[in-house]
């Protein structure tokens, strides 16, 4: 599972100037995660926490993860503390949602995340 959130984390971070950190902050909760290269919905939770400082926390079923973060384009990059960095695609970010992109050796996948209050 942590390779999946390094490899969401990755694919957000490829372009520049769309999007910027402070419509990031706040903390995310996944409503569907699929599979789009063999059409199936991945079951796992998944959460996202970003900081206004540039810190983020993510879990994905046991796992989690902790360290710092930016947005380039359209692109998130992450770097776990004392780990690579990843950067996946963000799609869309909006007030109420966020959709990821990434593709995790050779097949394609969307989270769909909603803010909480």
């Amino acid at each position: 599972m942590k390779k999946v959130i390094v490899v969401v984390l990755v694919s957000l971070l490829g372009c520049s100037g769309k999007y910027n950190e402070d419509q990031l902050v706040g903390k995310w909760a996944g409503v569907e995660w699929k599979d789009v290269t063999n059409d199936r919905v991945i079951d796992s939770p998944v959460a996202f926490s970003f900081d206004a400082d540039g810190r983020y926390e993510a879990s994905s079923g046991a796992s989690s993860e902790k360290g710092k973060y930016w947005i380039s384009g359209e692109n998130l990059h992450t770097v776990e503390d004392g780990k690579a960095e990843k950067k996946v695609k963000i799609a869309k970010l909006q007030n109420d949602s966020l959709l990821f992109q990434m593709n995790r050796a050779g097949v394609i996948e969307e989270i769909l995340l909603v803010r909480e209050n």
